[in-house]
């Protein structure tokens, strides 16, 4: 029995020993923090040898693949890291846990003596070229990089007019290198010319309850009117804001949920009794781009993070807007876990809850309204 028992100890400890790890033409150390058996591996090491996008932000760290991307919380305790799935920081490296990336873009994982992680050449299918844009189809999500006046796709193989194959991917050589490159999923890439008109982001102020559903009752006066009575000052200063409801009508959850899909910024309106005001927030994101919008607004430039915010956004940053805005006027706000449905909110979308006692009189609504308007032009423009 002991020499079972000694036999189990030394297999365990040589199944979390650092094994080989080969990643595409790179050779590093898998690592098993925190002896949980979870296999990580150095993002560096990772994206030189699949060619993937990196970013690193405030606490995130995320790999891309054309229009896949996973992001990884970081975390320098190396047990909570594997227990968790996150990111493990260890001095000025930064490791990630090999198979939950390798499921979210599609990498080949084999674990044997060592591991092998490894990303299939793409092919590629189809070029369309028209006026300001060229469409490329591959097998796969790849990475482009644009390099001189030609385009280089990583891993990539196949041939056509202006296309060269090299040891690194394909290459396509242009007159001028386009002045934008996009990936809309499905192995596309996309490159265009044509002037690009910035859209503009879109504000969407939920006045909660209406219609058959007038919320709580406080002195004779209906939740439903003082929501939209708010919505309608906040909109009064936000030019590019819209409401859910006009009036006094019924609106369900999942016509509201449509509207807020097109929406960057979304603010659900209510009221509760007494002089607190909570903001909530959703537990976790449910769509691709939201989950990894935090990581990319944390590292992205200015004008890129502004164009982002149009179609994805950070809720924890509005809510931070929101806080900063609110204490001016000596509110301190509580933060909680929103409601299941602003997890499908790919924009940056909170519930703000505001005690009926501070809004009693005109000035005090006025006040509130600008509070909020001036934490959604802050997000909007930060």
């Amino acid at each position: 029995m002991r020499f079972f028992a000694l036999a189990l100890v030394l297999f365990t400890a040589l199944a979390q020993a650092p094994k080989p790890l080969l990643v595409g033409g790179e050779v590093g150390q898998a690592l098993y923090p925190g002896g949980r058996g979870v296999a990580y591996g150095e993002v560096r090491l990772i994206a030189r040898g699949l060619g993937l996008a990196l970013w690193q932000g405030e606490g995130q760290v995320a790999l891309g693949l054309g229009s896949r991307y996973k992001a990884f919380p970081l975390v320098e305790n190396e047990a909570q890291a594997a227990a968790r799935g996150a990111g493990w920081k260890r001095g000025q490296e930064i490791f990630v846990p090999l198979r939950p990336l390798s499921e979210a873009l599609g990498l080949v994982y084999r674990a044997q003596e060592g591991i092998l992680l490894q990303l299939p050449w793409a092919r590629l299918l189809g070029v369309e070229r028209r006026p300001g844009q060229i469409l490329l189809r591959f097998s796969r999500e790849v990475n482009a990089l644009v390099e001189g006046n030609g385009v280089l796709f990583l891993l990539a193989q196949g041939e056509g007019a202006g296309l060269s194959q090299e040891a690194q991917g394909l290459r396509l050589t242009l007159e001028t290198p386009p002045t934008r490159l996009y990936y809309p999923g499905g192995g596309q890439v996309i490159l265009e010319w044509n002037p690009l008109t910035r859209p503009r982001p879109t504000v969407l102020l939920d006045p909660g309850h209406g219609g058959k559903d007038p919320g709580i009752s406080v002195g004779g006066i209906l939740e439903k009117d003082l929501t939209l009575d708010l919505a309608r000052r906040v909109a009064a200063r936000l030019p590019e804001a819209r409401l859910s409801r006009q009036g006094d009508e019924t609106v369900p959850i999942e016509a509201r949920l449509r509207l807020a899909q097109a929406a960057s910024v979304v603010v659900s309106l209510h009221v509760t009794q007494g002089s607190a005001v909570n903001l909530y927030l959703p537990k976790a994101r449910s769509t691709p781009l939201a989950q990894n919008a935090e990581a990319l607004l944390a590292s992205a430039p200015a004008e890129q993070a502004a164009l982002l915010k149009v179609y994805a956004g950070d809720p924890r940053r509005l809510a931070e807007a929101l806080e900063k805005a609110f204490s001016a006027l000596g509110i301190v706000l509580a933060r909680a876990e929103g409601p299941y449905a602003l997890t499908d909110i790919p924009g940056a979308g909170v519930l703000l809850e505001i005690g009926v006692e501070r809004l009693k009189t005109l000035e005090a609504r006025n006040q509130v309204a600008e509070a909020i308007a001036q934490a959604i032009r802050t997000y909007l423009g930060e």
